[in-house]
């Protein structure tokens, strides 16, 4: 017959020898184990937080994680207050990735290989990022009407992107201000 360590059969004194070397065991890692921290009470001057979603608080369900915010709305130094190494990370990390993601969704193949000389020309190459970029295409009302495609793309997608990555206004025809098709290209005469 197969005994096993609780078996009657075994000695009488070596059954509590064994309930004693495991209630020490036990009480040696509870005694090592760091005490529960107690729940703060909250003070009598603190406003009571906010109500438990009952959805949220679902045996079955998690609360929906917290959306961040779109890069228009995180706070961040106006491009126009930043120094020249500020805005050559600024636009590195946030406007090259943008632009190149607008800019390839619009004509992958085109944009390919799209990079900080795509609108600054091949100056930067010297370190010189001058706008407006006269190696962009020069503009004036007749040639925009004949690429009707592109001048969309730029109208609604281009422009008011970059206003909002260099935190101006967008063109406003009415009083010819805000950021516009000439601050990138030059016009055709």
């Amino acid at each position: 017959m197969l005994r096993t360590s609780f078996d009657r059969s075994e000695s009488p004194t070596r059954m509590p020898s064994l309930w004693l070397v495991l209630s020490l065991v036990l009480a040696s890692v509870a005694a090592c184990a760091a005490p529960p921290k107690a729940a703060e009470e909250p003070k009598a001057s603190d406003p009571p937080g906010p109500m438990p979603d009952a959805k949220a608080e679902s045996m079955n369900e998690e609360p929906p994680p917290a959306e961040p915010a779109p890069p228009a709305e995180r706070k961040r130094k106006a491009f126009s207050a930043m120094d020249p190494g500020e805005k050559l990370e600024h636009m590195k990390t946030v406007v090259e990735p943008t632009m190149k993601a607008k800019f390839q969704e619009f004509a992958a193949k085109e944009f390919s290989d799209f990079g900080c000389k795509t609108c600054h020309g091949p100056g930067v190459k010297d370190g010189k990022f001058d706008m407006p970029n006269p190696a962009l295409p020069a503009l004036n009302k007749k040639e925009m009407d004949k690429h009707p495609e592109v001048t969309k793309f730029m109208m609604e997608v281009v422009v008011p992107e970059m206003a909002t990555l260099l935190d101006e206004a967008p063109y406003d025809p009415a009083t010819h201000e805000g950021f516009g098709c000439m601050e990138c290209h030059t016009e055709k005469k």
